[in-house]
């Protein structure tokens, strides 16, 4: 680097980091050598106390920091200790943190709602479909997949631009589906949109598919159109073997279908342009049409386990 060597020519000749130039560097112009060895692998004292690291790990749980300098500051100041970002991203690795964003939860989910209807109702009918074919058990819920681009995480070289091409305007596909249990069989229904009528015609399509059945239990949300008044009059019909178990407010998580409409996503739309509407409609379609070569991760990911939402310290983000 004194020849005028940049930190990336030093790492491309190295075959290391470019990063790790700079902190050896760094390391090197304010301690020397001494400063340099800090670096072996046989590692060096940490420069915060066991007690420091402590209130940090308590500070790190009930904040959320946008960035490892953002968490520099907070021990500058509170300890009076400087770290560079690129140390602290380090120790904050060997402290079992990780760069993620958080999930967000609806703020008025009741934990114990959920914990009593999984418990006294939706565990036990999952239980009586198993062993009792007569009486399937259904997850239904809709879902609006919009034509545009779908970013998502992934592998890309560094340095390198990675572009997906978004689309204009405003089109969506709206779908009706029920999610069988535990045959993890799928029922799609196309609308333009959903309404009381569109899930009066959509449980009548169910309802068909089981001809020998003597009660079809559809676990649904508290939508508007899951409680209009024309689906009530279909489910009050005499001979009606449908019935309905609405979910607590804010559940989603008790709704197994919600696995499956974002396993689609994962495997169909995300980090994939479609060049137009027909092409994106074909993919959809494709999609449930295989399910079958997804069997082992849908055998996987739709299972009777089910997490508790409501009732959660917030976290309040830092810049």
């Amino acid at each position: 680097m004194d020849d005028g060597w940049t930190a990336e020519r030093v790492a491309e000749a190295l075959f290391i980091d470019a990063e790790t130039v700079r902190a050896h560097r760094r390391l090197y112009g304010a301690g020397g050598r001494a400063g340099v060895e800090r670096l072996a692998s046989v590692g060096h004292a940490p420069v915060l106390s066991a007690a420091q690291a402590a209130e940090l790990s308590a500070e790190l749980s009930g904040r959320v920091y946008l960035t490892a300098k953002a968490v520099c500051g907070f021990v500058a100041a509170r300890f009076g200790l400087t770290y560079t970002p690129h140390a602290m991203a380090r120790l904050l690795g060997r402290m079992g943190f990780v760069w993620k964003r958080p999930k967000v939860v609806p703020a008025k989910a009741d934990a114990e709602a959920q914990r009593a209807l999984l418990e006294s109702t939706l565990l036990p009918l999952m239980a009586e479909a198993e062993a009792d074919p007569a009486t399937p058990l259904l997850f239904v819920d809709a879902t609006h997949p919009a034509y545009d681009a779908h970013p998502a995480q992934g592998w890309i070289r560094r340095g390198e631009p990675a572009v997906l091409p978004s689309n204009h305007g405003r089109v969506n596909v709206t779908l009706n589906g029920a999610l069988s249990w535990p045959a993890r069989e799928v029922i799609t229904r196309e609308a333009t949109k959903i309404t009381g009528p569109e899930m009066a015609a959509f449980f009548a399509q169910i309802e068909a598919r089981y001809p020998a059945a003597r009660r079809i239990t559809l676990i649904a949300d508290n939508a508007t159109y899951n409680r209009a008044a024309v689906l009530r009059e279909w489910l009050a019909r005499p001979g009606c073997r449908v019935r309905v178990v609405y979910l607590p407010p804010y559940a989603p998580n008790l709704n197994l279908i919600e696995r499956l409409w974002w396993f689609f996503k994962k495997k169909a739309l995300w980090n994939t342009h479609y060049p137009s509407l027909a092409d994106f409609r074909a993919a959809i379609r494709g999609f449930f049409d295989n399910l079958g070569q997804w069997k082992a991760e849908l055998a996987s990911l739709l299972t009777n386990r089910f997490h508790l939402i409501g009732h959660q310290t917030p976290q309040i983000s830092s810049a």
